[in-house]
């Protein structure tokens, strides 16, 4: 099998961290002075190879590249492109620190600079462009040193913990800016990109992105790549010791690399295309087999379902049809989920003559538009209304639901599917995972039904769903980058102190913290759009293991079809975070009218509105600004109807 020589690289971590005075040796700061000599040396030390190491480490001269070539071993069979970085392979590779500290005796900072060549692992590359899931890169910090022994030996003891913590290990996910096509062609010699993916140090895991400077020459691959993060990323204190009067919260890692990469040229790359993962649009033209082959209930085989609220045995029966046009494709559905519900204390669901239309060549826009805290959202592939994620009175339904606080406004409760009825109006709040997963048999078993263990997590969930802009939602187990199944996770979290009580406004998106963006979507490959597509996820947990709010989706990122929002029983409450970006308003979710409450307090309409603020309403600032109590506020204010 003929190789020839190209691309890739990657990747070191660490941070260097003290925590505690007391532990330092008396002996490490007999002489500050000496320690800022050193670390003006240190730069230089570190560029100089020892002769020795360097002959070892270095990749092959070029008199030998084509010899290395015919005999090198691709690790993974399935890589085009591949990279070791095990001592055999003759790559060389180094990985560096830097970090600012001023010294009690010195009048300027000096700059710390540590190094490792111990570095293992490859990156390997599909004909795709996508680095697969053995592409890992693991730093030996146990083996990580400077100008200065006694600090080496304390930061490995005390700072890294490396008896615990011995590796740093970095998981690429995904490579931004790699052209592959370039590289085969050699058309690209010198290039930027950006490396993607989970970075543990410390025992605690983030997703980082590595900015990359290289050039592409006779089969080698020679550049640095570098990374900047605060301590506290990785539970890491920032030192305060008795010499140090101060150390900059950055720490600055560094990666020079210079290696001889391999790629397959047995494989016919011309004829293979490079996902890219952000689709804008589906081509109007071709109708994605998504949406008319994701919905259920289109036949006459759906069997009768039971409301197990109710005394009696009901005989709905879920119904959906469709009706595809040039840009859309019309809903009609009689509202009733495929399997046994609860309607809960808003009894009772009844069949409803809905028409949904649903855009087929969904959009990017460029700006996002808020859906309803509360309200029709989206639909389920069933035809039944998913609304937003607040209860009547305002809490998280979810959050309530899961027990998170006690809603002392009003009774509300969610049924055994993550849904229950306004009237006759069922709809979901969270995804249960009944459409897909749900048992056969008796009422008893939906009333013992634990959605939590009945998903395949081996397998890629199926479409659940449609959001008002056309962009589909899928359950919650999606692709990595690499195609290997994985929970994909929101990114939001309660607020200190909160507990969902207050709504929406109680949650915080952190970016990063799991796989979704402030929508609760992402853009990557599916079973039904292997290119990519957005899409947004029926999330059951964040990126640290609580509930998953949104649950579905808390804003658009397309533009949604207007007359989806007058249907779903949209029951009137407090003002609902209904206005879009750009002035347009969702036409429904209307303010009640609070002249009456305005009255109480011996202030106009308009004074009270302004007080309250929002949507949705602060009453804790309206209470303040009007000199009364809360509780007072709870009592005069309107309240929604019962759902």
């Amino acid at each position: 099998m003929k190789k020839i020589a190209i691309f890739i690289f990657l990747l070191f971590i660490f941070s260097c961290s003290d925590k505690s005075e007391e532990s330092i040796n008396n002996d490490l700061i007999e002489d500050n002075t000496s320690i800022q000599l050193e670390n003006d040396k240190a730069e230089e030390k570190i560029n100089q190879k020892d002769s020795k190491d360097y002959n070892k480490n270095a990749p092959p001269s070029s008199d030998n590249n084509n010899q290395n070539l015919e005999t090198k071993e691709i690790h993974d069979k399935s890589s085009v492109v591949s990279v070791d970085f095990n001592p055999e392979s003759g790559n060389y590779i180094r990985a560096n620190y830097r970090v600012k500290e001023q010294l009690a005796r010195l009048p300027s900072p000096i700059e710390a600079i540590g190094y490792t060549d111990s570095i293992t692992g490859g990156i390997y590359i599909d004909a795709q462009g996508v680095p697969n899931k053995n592409s890992i890169i693991n730093i030996d910090l146990s083996t990580l040193k400077s100008d200065e022994s006694r600090r080496d030996n304390y930061l490995r003891g005390s700072s890294l913990e490396t008896d615990k913590f011995p590796q740093a290990v970095f998981e690429i996910r995904e490579i931004a800016g790699f052209d592959l096509m370039s590289l085969i062609t050699l058309q690209k010699n010198d290039f930027q990109m950006q490396l993607i993916g989970d970075l543990t140090i410390h025992g605690v895991t983030k997703r980082k992105t590595w900015n990359i400077d290289a050039t592409y020459e006779l089969g080698k691959l020679k550049g640095k790549a570098s990374l900047s993060f605060p301590f506290s990323d990785f539970d890491m204190d920032i030192p305060k010791l008795f010499f140090i009067i101060s150390v900059e919260d950055k720490i600055t890692l560094e990666l020079d690399f210079d290696v001889l990469l391999s790629l397959d040229t047995t494989i016919d790359l011309t004829s293979k295309s490079i996902p890219q993962f952000i689709s804008e649009q589906i081509d109007a033209n071709k109708p994605n087999s998504l949406y008319t082959n994701a919905w259920l209930c289109t036949d006459d085989k759906t069997v009768f379902v039971d409301d197990l609220s109710t005394q009696t045995e009901e005989t709905w029966k879920c119904y959906v049809d469709i009706e595809l046009s040039d840009d859309s494709v019309i809903v009609t559905s009689t509202g009733i989920p495929n399997h046994d519900f609860q309607s809960g204390l808003g009894c009772c669901a009844e069949e409803v003559n809905y028409q949904w239309i649903i855009p087929t060549n969904p959009q990017i826009s460029e700006t996002i538009t808020m859906a309803p805290d509360r309200g029709a959202v989206a639909i389920t592939v069933t035809g039944v209304p998913i609304f937003g994620p607040e209860e009547g009175p305002g809490g998280d339904a979810v959050a309530l639901h899961f027990d998170y606080f006690e809603e002392d406004r009003q009774p509300i409760e969610i049924g055994v599917c993550g849904g229950h009825s306004a009237g006759a109006y069922f709809h979901y709040h969270f995804d249960a995972n009944c459409m897909h997963w749900h048992p056969e048999g008796t009422a008893l078993d939906w009333e013992d039904w634990d959605y939590k263990t009945s998903l395949d997590p081996s397998e890629h969930s199926p479409i659940i769903g449609f959001a008002f802009d056309g962009f589909p939602i899928y359950g919650p187990y999606g692709w990595d980058s690499y195609k290997n199944v994985i929970e994909i996770t929101s990114s939001y979290k309660l607020k200190k102190g909160a507990n969902g009580y207050g709504g929406i406004d109680d949650w915080e998106y952190i970016e990063g913290l799991g796989d979704t963006d402030e929508c609760n979507g992402l853009s990557s490959p599916t079973p039904e759009v292997p290119d990519g597509i957005y899409h947004y996820i029926s999330s059951i947990r964040n990126g640290e293991g609580e509930i998953g709010f949104p649950y579905f989706l808390l804003c658009y990122h397309g533009i949604p079809e207007q007359s989806n929002f007058d249907q779903g029983g949209t029951q009137q409450g407090p003002p609902a975070r209904n206005q879009m970006q750009g002035g347009a308003n969702i036409g429904r979710n209307q303010p009640p009218d609070f002249s009456e409450a305005a009255s109480k307090l011996g202030i106009s309409q308009e004074e009270l509105l302004s007080a309250l603020g929002g949507p949705p309403p602060d009453l804790e600032k309206a209470a303040e600004v009007l000199g009364v109590s809360i509780d007072k506020l709870r009592e005069i204010i309107p309240l929604p109807p019962r759902r």
